[in-house]
């Protein structure tokens, strides 16, 4: 704790505006790690966390926020997490910085350490109610409650929808508006198109890119 604390004093030295901001994100952190642990006992947000957005997580499942993440800025603001079910889960890996982001989960949501994103939706499941859709559209089978996986630095670009049953491998890139449902992404991929086409291997267009 210490040593995080020293680090935003030395920004507030080396820049004060910046690092007055850092300050306040870094304090704002520090209020929802307690506040979380004091009334939530089913979230958990590693320290240190810094909430340059609002931060709102409801429902009764286990929320897991790993250490050094930020809730950073951006058009639509902050993180909104909801679990669905007492059975449901939301695990966020350490070090991710994510503006904007909305994950529903009503079985399991898994974000990897060291993610990106800019405004998107994550969820694992299409309808909330599938029972009353399934009495609107007969016996026609409906999309299953699966849990999304996304792997260990990955982008996901302004706009991005990941719903359920998609798995995205570590190192890979969603385009801006890329829509996946069930869909799964090797690692080192870029993914693009809603709804998305298949991936290319970034290695690949590095190649391409190389030989032009």
């Amino acid at each position: 704790m210490m040593t995080s604390m020293l680090r935003v004093a030395q920004e507030v030295v080396r820049d004060p505006r910046e690092g007055a901001e850092r300050l306040a994100a870094f304090l704002r952190g520090l209020y929802y790690i307690l506040y979380y642990r004091a009334i939530r006992r089913n979230v958990r947000i590693g320290f240190p966390f810094s909430a340059f957005a609002a931060v709102n997580i409801v429902g009764p499942g286990l929320v897991t926020i790993g250490k050094h993440c930020y809730a950073a800025k951006n058009v639509f603001k902050g993180w909104t997490i909801v679990t669905h079910s007492p059975e449901a889960s939301v695990t966020i890996g350490d070090r991710c910085v994510m503006g904007g982001i909305t994950i529903r989960a009503l079985e399991r949501v898994e974000i990897g350490e060291k993610t990106m994103s800019a405004n998107s939706l994550i969820q694992d499941y299409v309808w909330l109610d599938r029972e009353r859709v399934r009495t609107k559209i007969g016996h026609t089978a409906l999309p299953d409650i699966k849990p999304v996986v996304i792997g260990e630095n990955v982008w996901l670009g302004a706009q991005c929808v990941v719903t359920c049953g998609s798995r995205i491998g570590k190192d890979s890139v969603l385009s801006a508006g890329t829509g996946c449902y069930n869909m799964q992404v090797d690692d080192y991929c870029l993914v693009s198109g809603n709804p998305a086409k298949k991936p290319l291997p970034i290695e690949k267009l590095l190649k391409l890119k190389g030989e032009l």
